[in-house]
C-alpha cells in the first residue's frame, strides 16, 4: 500500500461467536488487509429486556462486541464491508454495525525509514 493511494477505515462491532467466520471472510480477498479485533461492550439503540434498560449506579447492562479495525484501498471498501456483514450475520437482533470512513493519511512506519533527526538521549 503505498501513500498515494486512497484509503479508507473499515470499523465493526459484532457478536464474539462470529469471529473465526469474519476473519476467514477477509482472508479470501487477494490482496488481506491486516486488522486488529479488541474486545468491546455497549448498548445499543434498542431496549433491553422489558423494554428499556435498568441501569443502576452498581448494575449496569452491556453487550459484549468485538471491535474490528482495518485500513484497506478505497475501491475495495465496500467489498470488504459487505464480507464483514455477510460472515458475522446471525439474522437476531444486535448483530452489530459496520461502516468505513476516509483515511487522509496513512503510511508503513517501515516504509518511512530512519528519522532525519536523532532523538538525543
Amino acid at each position: 500500500m503505498t501513500i498515494e493511494a486512497a484509503m479508507t477505515v473499515v470499523t465493526a462491532l459484532f457478536r464474539p461467536h462470529m469471529e473465526g467466520r469474519v476473519v476467514r471472510a477477509l482472508h479470501d480477498f487477494p490482496e488481506f488487509p491486516g486488522f486488529y479485533i479488541t474486545e468491546a461492550r455497549g448498548q445499543g439503540r434498542g431496549r433491553g429486556a422489558g423494554g428499556a434498560y435498568k441501569a443502576t449506579e452498581f448494575d449496569l447492562t452491556y453487550h459484549r462486541y468485538l471491535h474490528l479495525q482495518l485500513v484497506c484501498h478505497s475501491d475495495i471498501a465496500v467489498e470488504v464491508c459487505d464480507a464483514i456483514a455477510a460472515a458475522a450475520w446471525t439474522g437476531h437482533k444486535g448483530d452489530g454495525v459496520v461502516f468505513s470512513t476516509e483515511a487522509d493519511s496513512f503510511r508503513r512506519i517501515r516504509e518511512i525509514g530512519k528519522p532525519k533527526h536523532e532523538v538525543v538521549k
